[in-house]
């Protein structure tokens, strides 16, 4: 794994740091570089890499909107053997205690952050030097993710739609 992240990502120095996890569907190890600790995530299944390209771009997504704190992905590279690996920036996990209403809020501020891009753009489309040619970030005014998510290996569809109801996969049972 030490010679793959050097090769993958440049690094110079990798030494896996001890903190280490899983679950049921990914394992997972920190490691210390020297550009910094990571972590990361490693799933043997073919399944592997469309999971971890949407939690790349989901984490991309909540990160950009600077509401809550979550690790920086890096990258997802092809793990050896199979599978792939989700490489992201390494973060120490405490236990919420105190700090539970706090995320609440943060999570709250989350969903409202694009309502809010949009209200700020709409007040300054008549200022010049500001409105939406001016921002990182588009507002946007459609549901749904333009890529494919997953709830463990199940893919969560979910195209961009004007409306909810459309942004949703909908499944015909039949009986």
């Amino acid at each position: 794994m030490e010679a793959l992240l050097k090769r993958e990502l440049g690094y110079r120095s990798v030494k896996a740091a001890g903190h280490s996890g899983g679950g049921c569907i990914s394992q997972g190890q920190s490691y210390d570089t020297d550009r910094g600790r990571v972590f990361v995530k490693v799933n043997t299944k073919a399944e592997a890499r469309r999971m971890f390209e949407g939690e790349l771009a989901s984490l991309t997504a909540i990160l950009k909107t600077g509401t809550v704190r979550v690790p920086k992905p890096i990258k997802v590279l092809d793990a050896p053997g199979g599978g792939s690996l989700l490489v992201m920036e390494h973060l120490d996990m405490r236990s919420l205690g105190s700090h539970a209403a706090t995320l609440g809020v943060q999570l709250a501020d989350l969903h409202l952050d694009n309502k809010r891009l949009g209200e700020t753009l709409q007040k300054e489309a008549g200022t010049v030097g500001k409105g939406g040619g001016q921002v990182e970030r588009p507002f946007v005014d459609q549901f749904g993710f333009d890529v494919v998510t997953c709830c463990g290996y199940l893919p969560q569809v979910s195209k961009p739609a004007r409306t909810r109801w459309e942004a949703q996969p909908r499944s015909l049972s039949l009986c």
